[in-house]
C-alpha cells in the first residue's frame, strides 16, 4: 500500500464507477483499485456516497464559467449565443465524463448527492438562473421563467441525444436551429 492523496482515491472511484457502477462497487474495490488502504479512504471520507456528492460539486463548479460570462455580456443575443456554445461546447470536449456523471446521478442515490451538493452553490445557482430570467426579459418574452426552463430543458435533451445518440449526430445544426429559433424568428 502507498500512501495516496483524495485526488487519486477520487480517480481511482471514477475507474470502479465506470466498470462496476455505483451499486456494484464497494470502498473495498476503490482503495484496492487506488492502491491504498480503508483506514485513508475513511480519513477523507465518510462513506461511498460522500463520492456522489464530491462529484456533484464539481459538476456544479463546472457552470460558474457561464455565470461570470453571461455577466460580462451586454446584447441579449450575444449572451444568449455565448450559453448556448458554453453547453455545446462543454458537451462536444467533455463527452465521457458527461456521459458517466449522468449515469451515475440518474439514480435515487445520485439524485439525493445532487440536493446535497446544491445547498452548497444554492446563491450562486440562484443568480445564474436570474441571469437566464433576465436574458429572456430582454429578448422580449412575455414568460421569461417558462422560456429560461424551457431553454434549460432543450439544451439537456440535446446533452442526452448526443451522449447516447449515433456518433454522427448533427450538433452544429441543432446549435444553429436553436439559435434560429430566438435571434432570427423572435420569440413567438
Amino acid at each position: 500500500m502507498r500512501t495516496g492523496s483524495e485526488k487519486e482515491i477520487l480517480e481511482a472511484a471514477i475507474r470502479v464507477f465506470a466498470k462496476a457502477g455505483y451499486h456494484g462497487s464497494s470502498i473495498q474495490d476503490i482503495t484496492k483499485e487506488a492502491g491504498v488502504s480503508k483506514a485513508l479512504f475513511y480519513h477523507y471520507f465518510k462513506s461511498k456516497r460522500d463520492l456522489l456528492v464530491i462529484f456533484a460539486r464539481k459538476r456544479l463548479e463546472d457552470f460558474f464559467p457561464l455565470a461570470e460570462g453571461m455577466k460580462e455580456i451586454a446584447n441579449p443575443k450575444e449572451r444568449l449565443i455565448f450559453l448556448v456554445d458554453f453547453v455545446l461546447g462543454e458537451l462536444r470536449s467533455k463527452t465521457e465524463k458527461l456521459r458517466f456523471i449522468n449515469m451515475l446521478y440518474l439514480t435515487e442515490d445520485g439524485v439525493a448527492a445532487i440536493h446535497e451538493a446544491m445547498q452548497k452553490y444554492e446563491e450562486q445557482f440562484a443568480k445564474i438562473f436570474q441571469m437566464e430570467r433576465q436574458l429572456f426579459l430582454e429578448l422580449g418574452f412575455s414568460d421569461p421563467d417558462m422560456e429560461a426552463t424551457y431553454m434549460r430543458s432543450i439544451l439537456q435533451g440535446i446533452s442526452l441525444e448526443y451522449m447516447l445518440g449515433p456518433s454522427d449526430y448533427p450538433l452544429e445544426g441543432i446549435r444553429k436551429r436553436v439559435l434560429s429559433r430566438y435571434i432570427t424568428e423572435g420569440n413567438g
